[in-house]
């Protein structure tokens, strides 16, 4: 790709080539070589498609920043400019140059009326795409801003970089965009060498290590397992993994762990030898199963469901069935761990109605919030041995 970020540097930055087999410093004096290089720039960060530039503008700014061409004189520079748009979109046919797929990279040239001349033309220029569009811009940069799993410094670089692929115009979006400053991120700085670690280790089937944080505090053991995938869940990465001594799937929270070490020479355990997996195991299902990746046994439950919550259940659950039975009603079955459908409960009990679970408990805390809506007053309420009890004063 032509280094077109290289070309953000600051223009005092130097530039190094070879020329005659002697490596030669490059400051503010530029060589005609590099024309084309510069040509780029200035198209890159001067104009896009809603701000073409004429070629008047592009020869200021080559005056501007670099001294060599105000010796050429303006019609020599014109001239020259001309040409090397010709031999870059020559160069990006031939070599069939593309920053997107299917299209070629050009320098487009547009004839539009002159202001500063009643019935005259002037030519005017940009690039015809860039690696992203301004919308995978937007969204690369707020999948950025709103990752809690990403961190401070870690986030600050990729949006200083993704500033960098547009236009000087389109810059001033990024100043509208913001979260709020109790917005929780990760504190782990070598998250992503971790990630490549353990990525790196489950291709090779091989175990990890490492130490792991605990209520704020590192523990001072050091875990054996074996990965099998790594998953997002809630904007937090998480390794599915099987723990030495135990034979079931656990989940660790990536942030959290520290000084995380590929095995040089231990194999893991296959997934398929764990307690409860069989060949029909998906990734996708298990984590439907725990929200959150929580470690509860998944339940079912049976919901009647008012239809403007269908939406949301079947986002937030994983949905085995939906059947109409009623005008604005649903009935909708889901696998999910108590917790998770406790909370809807807990949110939503006027609007949805649990007909059977594979765990009774959940009855008795609907009806128990049931009990509650109807009763009104000051409430409190206390988790005893026999179950949930409502106090009243």
């Amino acid at each position: 790709m032509i280094p077109l970020f290289f070309l953000h540097k600051r223009k005092e930055a130097a530039v190094f080539w070879w020329r005659e087999g002697r490596r030669t410093q490059m400051g503010r004096t530029t060589s005609k070589k590099m024309i084309p290089l510069l040509l780029l720039r200035i198209l890159w960060i001067h104009a896009d498609k809603d701000h073409m530039i004429s070629m008047e503008y592009i020869c200021d700014r080559l005056e501007d920043e670099f001294e060599s061409e105000r010796r050429m004189g303006r019609p020599a520079l014109r001239k020259l400019v001309s040409s090397n748009i010709r031999q870059l979109n020559l160069f990006f046919h031939e070599t069939h140059w593309c920053l997107n797929e299917g299209e070629e990279l050009q320098i487009c040239e547009k004839a539009i009326a002159n202001p500063e001349q009643p019935g005259g033309y002037i030519k005017v220029y940009c690039l015809n795409n860039r690696l992203f569009s301004d919308t995978e811009i937007r969204m690369l940069h707020d999948s950025i801003l709103f990752s809690p799993g990403v961190d401070d410094g870690c986030a600050s670089r990729i949006l200083d970089k993704l500033k960098r692929c547009a236009s000087k115009y389109f810059g001033s979006w990024f100043e509208y965009v913001k979260y709020r400053e109790t917005f929780k991120r990760c504190q782990c700085e070598r998250l992503f060498q971790y990630l490549m670690e353990i990525g790196k280790a489950i291709k090779k089937m091989r175990k990890i290590t490492f130490r792991y944080r605990k209520n704020g505090k590192l523990s001072d053991r050091v875990y054996t397992v074996t990965p099998y995938f790594l998953v997002i869940s809630g904007g937090w990465y998480y390794l599915i993994c099987n723990t030495d001594g135990k034979d079931n799937l656990s989940h660790y929270r990536i942030d959290r762990m520290r000084q995380v070490a590929m095995h040089p020479v231990e194999h893991g355990k296959c997934m398929n030898q764990l307690d409860g997996i069989d060949p029909s195991f998906e990734i996708l299902r298990y984590m439907e199963e725990h929200p959150r990746m929580s470690y509860e046994k998944p339940v079912s439950a049976t919901l009647m469901v008012e239809e403007y919550l269908v939406e949301a259940v079947e986002t937030e659950f994983r949905t085995t069935s939906k059947i109409k039975t009623q005008e604005h009603l649903f009935r909708i079955r889901i696998i999910s761990t108590k917790t998770a459908i406790c909370n809807w409960i807990i949110n939503l009990s006027e609007h949805i109605k649990i007909e059977t679970t594979s765990d009774p408990t959940i009855i008795s805390i609907e009806s128990w919030m049931k009990a509650i809506s109807a009763g009104g007053g000051v409430y409190g309420c206390i988790a005893g041995k026999t179950g949930w009890e409502k106090s009243t004063s």
